[in-house]
């Protein structure tokens, strides 16, 4: 820290014009001119920021699995909807290719004792910092 050119404080941190000269001063004797704003200028570097993801995603084929699994056991579709407390029209559709909402597909998982949805890790790049121009804001920094 500096020492204020008027009074002597050891914390001046601020500068004005006093008199038309321009001196290092505390914040007591800022008042006796007029203050002079400092601009620092900052580097920006110019990368696009990687956001990282980990995603539920229902494993390839569920149904053929799920199908699979139903003939293995020897049921029907109407006993398997039965004890799984859904409607016959909903396991039809499944077993076509429908995916069902996320807890349908863990009921079924803990049901047969499979696994259905495995977790993926996705990187993407934030497109939209990396297309954005600079401007004078990016780069001042006014204190």
């Amino acid at each position: 820290m500096e020492e204020c050119n008027i009074c002597g404080a050891k914390d001046a941190q601020r500068k004005a014009r006093i008199e038309g000269v321009i001196l290092v001063v505390c914040d007591n004797c800022v008042k006796l001119g007029e203050e002079i704003t400092i601009i620092k200028i900052k580097q920006v570097k110019k990368t696009p920021k990687i956001i990282e993801e980990s995603q539920d995603v229902v494993v390839h084929y569920f149904f053929k699995i799920i199908k699979t699994e139903r003939e293995k056991r020897n049921m029907t579709q109407e006993e398997l909807a039965r004890k799984l407390n859904e409607k016959l029209s909903v396991i039809r559709r499944i077993e076509e290719g429908w995916e069902p909402p996320i807890s349908l597909i863990k009921k079924l998982e803990k049901f047969f004792k499979i696994d259905l949805i495995e977790k993926v890790e996705k990187k993407k790049i934030n497109k939209r910092q990396e297309q954005r121009k600079l401007t004078i804001g990016d780069i001042v920094e006014v204190n």
